[in-house]
């Protein structure tokens, strides 16, 4: 037997093992929730819209928007991380670039809002690092001998984040499976590997000329308890519940879901292959004790289709968001960055000026 074709066979084996393994058993739900007023429209009320300030801030392309506890607002951008109070007043950007201790000199890829502090990630420096609020330096890690991917959250000490594992296939043009190894790393960076893995859908153009590709669906992930952690990783809808003090997933749970067709109207010299369909889950967030969970269902009149779950995987009931001003850029891998803060909905939107501002609704369901 040929070497490479064993170890090939060793790691699809050791890959089904975790993968079949019983935490991974999958909760079952129907396409229709037992809601008696599923499908409504929920009324958005505006109460704050943060625009541009010139000679202060301004918004180039947001990854991502958080809210902490408190209330105040972060705009995660690929090398600035926009800091703002309750009332919208800019307060600092807690980004510093260079090659020093607290400083990142590439894209800020995760971003963490912890009890009483930030963790500040980037994957392409391998470098992890923990704030106070005020931004000032508490530790920082550089996790070895691998580089992280994706960033999942901080219990205990310990930093959990995904190993990248490059599947064994051809080199050649397709959609591809690559997989993503749950590790954790204590404050010396040293990293331990744990026997989870999660498949990560991947799409890769290659000729004699060039090379290119990525993720069709990044791992997201939404936590309101330190210790538990919500994500999605699959084009299709999948929801985990990650225990970080275990490092196992305890549940999984999806619903039947009619899915939506991907358009993609740019034209390009040359492409990776393109999905058929969209990422079914766009985005996770939490509202008092539910999940919600953003779906790619765009209505034209009425929004966005919203799913609710509770703590054990229920489908409960659905609703429509009546954004329309999201900002997509004909994203695969997700849309219409947003966080909840009690019963605000915060969100990143763009203009018919094409202009980015950050919305604050207050969410009225009667």
């Amino acid at each position: 037997m040929r070497k490479g074709f064993f170890n090939s066979f060793c790691f699809c084996l050791i890959l089904c093992l975790c993968l079949l393994s019983p935490a991974q058993k999958i909760i079952e739900n129907p396409e229709k929730p037992p809601g008696k007023n599923a499908g409504r429209v929920i009324r958005l009320k505006e109460v704050l819209r943060i625009k541009d300030v010139k000679g202060k801030f301004y918004f180039k392309g947001p990854w991502d928007v958080k809210v902490a506890k408190d209330g105040s607002i972060f705009v995660h951008e690929p090398d600035r991380l926009l800091m703002f109070n309750p009332d919208g007043k800019f307060i600092r950007n807690l980004y510093k670039k260079g090659e020093g201790p607290g400083e990142l000199n590439q894209n800020l890829s995760d971003l963490l809002l912890l009890e009483n502090g930030i963790i500040l990630a980037s994957s392409n420096m391998n470098k992890i690092i923990r704030t106070n609020t005020q931004g000032e330096l508490i530790e920082e890690i550089r996790p070895k001998p691998i580089t992280f991917n994706g960033l999942l959250g901080y219990h205990n000490g310990k930093y959990i984040f995904f190993d990248y594992i490059r599947g064994d296939y051809e080199r050649k043009t397709g959609i591809f499976e690559d997989y993503l190894k749950l590790c954790t790393a204590d404050v010396t960076g040293e990293v331990i590997p744990t026997s989870n893995v999660f498949p990560v859908t991947v799409s890769r153009y290659v000729d004699s000329r060039v090379s290119s590709g990525g993720p069709i669906c990044r791992m997201q992930k939404v936590s309101k308890d330190p210790r538990y952690v919500y994500l999605f990783h699959t084009p299709e809808y999948l929801v985990r519940l990650l225990d970080l003090e275990r490092c196992e997933v305890i549940k999984s749970f999806n619903r039947k879901y009619k899915r939506v067709k991907f358009v993609f109207e740019r034209k390009l010299p040359f492409s990776s292959p393109r999905p058929k369909f969209c990422n079914d889950i766009q985005r996770l967030l939490i509202h008092r004790s539910n999940l919600w969970v953003v779906t790619s269902t765009l209505h034209k009149d009425k929004g966005i289709l919203v799913d609710v779950f509770n703590g054990k995987g229920k489908y409960l009931d659905n609703f429509y968001l009546p954004l329309f001003r999201i900002l997509t850029e004909e994203r695969l891998t997700y849309y219409a960055p947003m966080d909840i803060h009690d019963d605000y909905l915060v969100i990143v939107e763009i203009g018919e000026d094409d202009l980015i501002s950050i919305a604050k609704y207050e969410i009225i369901d009667k």
